[in-house]
């Protein structure tokens, strides 16, 4: 039987209101996935055979949401037609945009290109009318995720734009943003960000995407993840001073440095980040794990329960800072290493030409790194996981208030670094240091890490051994320059992602 999410209200004409189940569970096109779906025939996943993974998403794992991505990579116009004419029956059944739900995602005209806007808006009037003449629920599509919301004057130009789109069209149909925040600071401060965009018209609740993978990679695990806990206070503060209720979504992939949900995490995860709402279940979740498993951990997750975000105090942010620029020190040192393996870490989805934040191929301080995904399965083939960049050095400067605070807020910190560490290959680490000062500041700071947790980092079960083996051989291949995709991948089967 399918749980039962909470219930907003969302307005969708001027005069018409109803109510909408929120979900727990959405499923993504991340391309963070190592092993194949067990339905495909490869692990690259083409334009066409997303609409068959949405469905699946949806029937097979329960999935109560999937978002449909318009941002940096290529994306099939006709999904809902296709949708509904290829699994007719499982969408009279459980209807779009009702039961279960597609949520577009916007490409971001201030960071790429503007031209696909205008198609994004038009597939979302075109598919609900569409939906209407086929007798199905409509409307299908009514909410949509602005990625790297940086103003509430972007989100104003999207709604005025989409209604000069609709009128040309002569329909009715409403378009509520969903914000997507990606930058630390603009995450602990979001209900600002919320308090100007609520003054634009009455509602009475909306939904906040915090995002958890790029933050990570612009300042680092530590302070990507205390940024989020300070975003759901804010929403929580924000919530209770104006009686509007925030609906937290948060995107996390499988490994720690990504926000750690797997399908052996949930019950960790959800202790971890109470006042979450609905959680992304990326590729990786959905592919590198037994099916029995992902659809056990995804009606787990959907059966959680919902929990108040606790208060955190004001001066974390002082704590986010440190952990912040120890992180971006090391990563300055090693970044033309992490640039030339990350070339070889294989696609999984059709991508376009992409710019945006650090992790979207932008420069910070004269450095540039690959994505997210690629930075982290780079990070991890050559056998040093980034959650381990700068923390120790990091933990070091803390003084006892601070080192209070970040415990009392994270309390899974040295569970998430012993985790990470299991994938240290100190051989690799230590070859590397030889090379360069920036691979021995990062030597340097993880011998500091070890004293700070009292214990040593490094394999432990049998699987871990054999991803040090593989990240020696990435190491001494990458040195005649030979493709070394092959370990890459059999190095995230083992640890059960990319990146």
């Amino acid at each position: 039987m399918r749980s039962k999410p909470n219930v907003l209200l969302i307005r969708i004409s001027s005069i018409q209101f109803m109510a909408r189940k929120i979900p727990r569970t959405m499923g993504t096109q991340h391309p963070d996935n190592a092993s194949k779906p067990h339905w495909a025939t490869d692990a690259f996943i083409d334009t066409q055979t997303e609409v068959e993974e949405a469905y699946r998403c949806f029937s097979e794992l329960d999935g109560q949401e999937f978002m449909w991505d318009w941002e940096g990579k290529h994306v099939d116009e006709s999904v809902v037609e296709k949708l509904f004419e290829h699994y007719t029956e499982f969408f009279q059944n459980h209807a779009l945009g009702k039961d279960i739900f597609l949520t577009t995602r916007l490409p971001n005209i201030w960071e790429e290109k503007g031209y696909r806007l205008p198609k994004a808006f038009v597939n979302v009037i075109s598919a609900n009318q569409m939906a209407a003449d086929v007798n199905m629920h409509a409307p299908v599509l009514f909410e949509a995720i602005l990625p790297m919301t940086k103003s509430v004057d972007q989100l104003l130009f999207l709604h005025k734009h989409f209604r000069q789109v609709k009128k040309a069209f002569d329909a009715h149909d409403e378009l509520e943003m969903i914000p997507l925040v990606e930058e630390t600071t603009s995450i602990q401060t979001v209900d600002k960000l919320l308090e100007q965009y609520v003054k634009t018209e009455t509602r009475e609740s909306i939904r906040v995407f915090l995002a958890r993978s790029d933050p990570a990679l612009n300042a680092g695990n530590v302070a990507a993840t205390l940024s989020v806990k300070m975003g759901l206070d804010a929403l929580r503060n924000f919530s209770e001073k104006t009686g509007i209720t925030t609906h937290p979504i948060l995107g996390v992939g499988s490994l720690p440095f990504r926000g750690g949900l797997n399908p052996d995490t949930v019950d960790a995860f959800f202790a971890e980040y109470p006042g979450v709402q609905t959680v992304t279940i990326q590729s990786a979740f959905r592919y590198d794990y037994e099916s029995a498993e992902v659809e056990r951990a995804v009606k787990q997750i959907n059966e959680k329960p919902m929990h108040a975000a606790p208060s955190v105090p004001e001066h974390l942010s002082a704590v986010v800072e440190i952990f912040s620029r120890g992180y971006q020190s090391r990563v300055e040192g090693i970044a033309d290493t992490v640039n030339v393996l990350a070339q070889y870490v294989p696609r999984r989805r059709e991508r376009r030409l992409h710019v945006g934040l650090f992790g979207y191929a932008r420069k910070m301080k004269g450095v540039s790194l690959p994505r997210a995904i690629a930075f982290c399965a780079a990070m991890y083939s050559l056998g040093v996981p980034p959650e381990l960049l700068g923390t120790g050095t990091a933990l070091q400067k803390l003084d006892g208030k601070q080192r209070d605070a970040l415990y009392d807020a994270y309390g899974g910190i040295d569970s998430d670094l012993v985790r990470a560490g299991h994938y240290l290959n100190h051989e690799n680490l230590h070859a590397l240091a030889k090379q360069s000062a920036g691979w021995a500041n990062v030597e340097a700071d993880v011998k500091v890490l070890e004293e700070q947790l009292g214990k040593k980092l490094g394999p432990q079960k049998d699987e871990h051994y054999i991803h040090r083996n593989l990240t020696s051989n990435v190491r001494l291949l990458l040195k005649s320059q030979a493709d070394v995709s092959p370990e890459i991948v059999r190095a995230g089967q083992l640890r059960k992602s990319l990146g």
